[in-house]
């Protein structure tokens, strides 16, 4: 009785994936070709794989440096989240204390507002403070733009946690901070390990904000070299798509690592 819906929902779910997988084929065939024959039979695979676009993009292109830049950059802002936006959530989700709702209101107040509509008084206040330039002119507007959805998301996988657990710890004569470091912690890594990954993910694909703050070939992430491979008289087709390829691998293999923590982070909070 059941086996033709079985049967059609087998046939849906593989036509949405050959929908989702076919650009990834093509660009993984794009990578693989020389400039001579990228446009002769697209869809075949060619034989012997050639990895000549990888190596020249990799060491000729600069994607070597690219790549630690971009490594640099979002782990940076990764670290300067988790030490914060955390410690916010658990004090709007536990700690009563005065203006906490408008104050919480303010942060997401944060959400709304689109990055690009500020970039010129950004980019002002960072030629002010001689950030122009610097990596950690990039480092510190990206925390603080995602900080607003990271303590929103961290504020409601710490309404999850028992008031028993918290009011125990107290009682056993923890202060706050040391109630957050033993009992909010240990309980909502799953939830911290989630927006570990989603601010790593938003932070190695940012364009605008490096391409704007960073003018030094030698201090720009992928996103930006990237550009480096479309000249004033060709684009480089074959390098472009390995540099694609190379950039998208670590979030593959981080997110592939982390699946299961990403998963249980994002249902934190969603069932009562």
């Amino acid at each position: 009785m059941n086996r033709r819906p079985r049967i059609v929902q087998s046939a849906i779910l593989a036509v949405f994936a050959v929908y989702a997988l076919a650009p990834i084929y093509l660009v993984v065939l794009a990578s693989m070709r020389s400039e001579a024959d990228l446009f002769s039979g697209p869809l075949a695979l060619p034989w012997p794989l050639d990895p000549t676009n990888f190596l020249r993009v990799w060491i000729e292109g600069g994607f070597s440096g690219f790549f630690v830049n971009s490594l640099i950059i979002s782990s940076s802002v990764t670290v300067i989240i988790l030490l914060t936006a955390p410690l916010a959530g658990f004090a709007f989700a536990k700690i009563r204390f005065a203006w906490r709702e408008p104050l919480f209101a303010l942060f997401l107040a944060g959400m709304v507002v689109p990055a690009p509509s500020v970039i010129v008084a950004l980019y002002g206040n960072l030629q002010a403070f001689g950030l122009i330039d610097r990596q950690i002119g990039v480092i510190l507007p990206q925390a603080a733009i995602l900080m607003p959805f990271s303590v929103f998301m961290m504020r409601t996988v710490m309404q999850d946690i028992p008031d028993e657990l918290i009011e125990a710890s107290v009682m056993d004569g923890a202060n706050p901070f040391l109630s957050f470091l033993a009992v909010a912690v240990p309980i909502a890594r799953p939830g911290l390990m989630s927006l570990a990954l989603i601010v790593f993910l938003f932070s190695w694909q940012e364009y605008l904000l490096p391409l704007v703050v960073l003018q030094t070939d030698a201090l720009k992430p992928l996103t930006v070299g990237a550009a480096n491979l479309q000249g004033r008289y060709g684009i480089d087709y074959g390098g472009i798509a390995a540099a694609g390829l190379i950039a998208f691998a670590p979030l593959v293999v981080l997110f592939l690592f982390m699946q299961r923590s990403f998963v249980r982070g994002l249902s934190a909070g969603a069932v009562k």
